[in-house]
């Protein structure tokens, strides 16, 4: 049984539903089993997934505007918003791999960038750690960034590598192995400014929406829920945008219109980064899983004929996809 959003007895009371009633509610809201039969649905509903996550996936579907069936939608099947869901799945399947490659490869750039200014790898490190010194409203001392690799010291993964360097002097290619995602960006920005290093900071900007995408796919979050055009959190990148513009049959329109929706805006962003940090091998194999995620993004796209945020959503990741990771003939 499972709770029903929109469904509600008082204003503090939201009523819990069966399988079957929650295909009768969904019903009621005019919502078809044509594709995909009720016994199917019920069955689908009890074992694969809950019903407040698979309605989510409603929104852009249009309403029924006056009539006798206003305020129904219009033509949504069941099966629409299961095949929305297994697409949603397998996106996040694919992002999730490309941000840790792009992780990987940031880290091993940044390294070699310290290298390469000769800088002391251990001087840094201990300058960008007192960055975070700070003192308590009761005149106590801490340090925030100290306290999150504390808080891994028993982890059986850097544990060891905590130990070794109780004292917190860590060499660059150690300390980027115990922090954060989020710490390491910093760290970067760090550098980027002890560089003055303009592109470096662009970057910085860049692996943050990588980073929002890691989190929303390694959380689970729904992704393709929501993809209408709206006022982004952030501006799109100007050299994400730019190489957008090379993609033949994205027009300056269409461009605008899907980089204002910041999931879409972090999945292109992410492809981008990887397209540009990822070595030749890594970029080849995971072009080949895209395109077969490609491939089935579009195996019901005759569904969502109505939805134009689905469907032109779905025809924009197609062009970037298969323009910046082409697969070979062989």
């Amino acid at each position: 049984m499972y709770e029903i959003g929109d469904l509600m007895t008082d204003a503090n009371t939201k009523p819990w539903l069966t399988a079957s009633e929650q295909i009768d509610h969904l019903k009621s809201r005019g919502v078809h089993f044509s594709l995909m039969s009720e016994d199917d649905a019920r069955s689908y509903l009890e074992k694969n997934s809950n019903y407040f996550r698979l309605r989510a996936y409603r929104l852009g579907f249009p309403k029924v505007e006056e009539g006798a069936r206003k305020g129904e939608y219009a033509n949504l099947d069941f099966k629409m918003l299961v095949d929305l869901s297994i697409v949603d799945m397998l996106l996040r399947y694919e992002m999730l791999p490309l941000t840790l490659d792009v992780e990987h490869f940031a880290k091993v750039k940044l390294l070699k960038r310290i290298e390469t200014e000769g800088e002391d790898g251990y001087a840094v490190v201990s300058e960008f750690i007192s960055s975070y010194d700070g003192t308590k409203p009761d005149g106590t001392s801490y340090n925030s960034l100290k306290d999150e690799i504390l808080r891994c010291k028993n982890s059986p993964y850097t544990g060891g590598l905590i130990s070794r360097y109780a004292d917190f002097d860590f060499p660059a290619w150690a300390f980027v192995e115990v922090i954060s995602f989020a710490s390491f960006l910093y760290f970067y920005k760090f550098c980027a400014n002890r560089f003055d290093d303009r592109e470096m900071l662009k970057e910085f900007y860049i692996l943050q929406a990588v980073k929002s995408l890691r989190n929303a796919c390694a959380h689970n979050s729904c992704i393709l829920n929501n993809l209408r055009a709206d006022r982004p959190q952030f501006k799109p990148s100007y050299v994400v945008t730019r190489e957008l513009s090379t993609i033949a049959g994205i027009g300056l329109d269409q461009r605008k219109s899907k980089m204002s929706n910041d999931r879409i805006q972090q999945i292109v962003t992410t492809l981008y980064a990887h397209r540009k940090l990822a070595s030749q091998g890594v970029s080849e194999h995971r072009a080949k899983s895209l395109r077969m995620f490609v491939q089935r993004m579009n195996k019901h796209v005759d569904y969502y004929q109505g939805n134009l945020q689905v469907s032109t959503g779905f025809e924009f990741l197609t062009k970037v996809i298969s323009a910046w990771f082409p697969v070979d003939a062989d």
